[in-house]
């Protein structure tokens, strides 16, 4: 139901929608709090209306002088932006979030549109982070040897991201390593598809950039007593994209990868 609010007599009505994309889940995420900010689309793109909600609302009406905008949407956040909204549209699009501040449960979303004078709109909103998912593992070793004690982890993983920015992620700072997931069983004879997850933020950088290198993907696990390591450089990784990789393992250090 949309909200209501006072009609100011000299004022337009806009009707705003919004629509989730979310391709880091089966399942949509929750949205716990939405901050609206509406700023005038003029040179100065000054803040005319900010609002916050405790939910995502199917719709709300705004009344305001009938004028070109420029909507921006931000569920989410670790930092309320309705107390301090940036008072222009440019220093918007500066808002960064530190990837160790966003969560792969209740991820940071945002999204932005233009509305013509007088006119509403749907604003996409989807999530800032990406997803690397676990393929299939396989194991070709000879005489039953096992990939033992397997985990996976990320290395080079982008520190923090502009919030409103929807590609060019140059990380200026990296994480050199994220933590290790565990897989749920050692890797033999039989193929597994654990469909593990790991959750980074984008990173355009190819595997040949010089100073802002690609993010790897690192299986670890343990061959006949020995820890080995199998690094897989990703492709440029999309906001809010999932990028599954297969890995079959020849040998205590050969492998191949395939990437999708």
């Amino acid at each position: 139901m949309a909200d209501l609010v006072e009609v100011p007599v000299d004022s337009c009505k806009i009707c705003l929608k919004f629509n989730v994309v979310d391709n880091l889940s089966d399942t949509l995420h929750p949205v716990h709090r939405l901050d609206l900010l509406l700023y005038s689309a003029d040179d100065m793109k000054g803040l005319r209306h900010k609002r916050v909600y405790e939910h995502l609302p199917d719709s709300i009406i705004i009344y305001g002088p009938k004028e070109d905008l420029i909507a921006v949407a931000v569920a989410n956040s670790a930092e309320p932006l309705f107390s301090n909204a940036p008072p222009r549209y440019d220093a918007a699009e500066e808002l960064s979030c530190d990837f160790s501040s966003d969560s792969p449960n209740s991820p940071l979303m945002s999204g932005t549109l233009k509305l013509e004078a007088g006119e509403g709109g749907t604003v996409p909103i989807s999530p800032l982070m990406s997803r690397v998912m676990l393929g299939m593992i396989t194991n070709t070793m000879k005489n039953y040897v096992r990939l033992e004690d397997p985990r996976v982890y990320l290395e080079n993983v982008n520190s923090g991201a502009e919030i409103l920015r929807t590609g060019g992620f140059r990380p200026s700072e990296l994480i050199a390593a994220t933590d290790r997931v565990q897989l749920p069983y050692d890797i033999g004879v039989f193929s597994q598809s654990p469909g593990t997850e790991l959750f980074c933020y984008p990173n355009d950088s190819p595997a040949a950039t010089i100073g802002t290198p690609a993010t790897v993907l690192v299986l670890e696990c343990e061959i006949k007593g020995m820890t080995k390591q199998f690094r897989i450089p990703l492709p440029v990784l999309r906001r809010n994209s999932t990028t599954r990789v297969d890995i079959t393992v020849n040998g205590p250090t050969e492998f191949e990868s395939n990437i999708y």
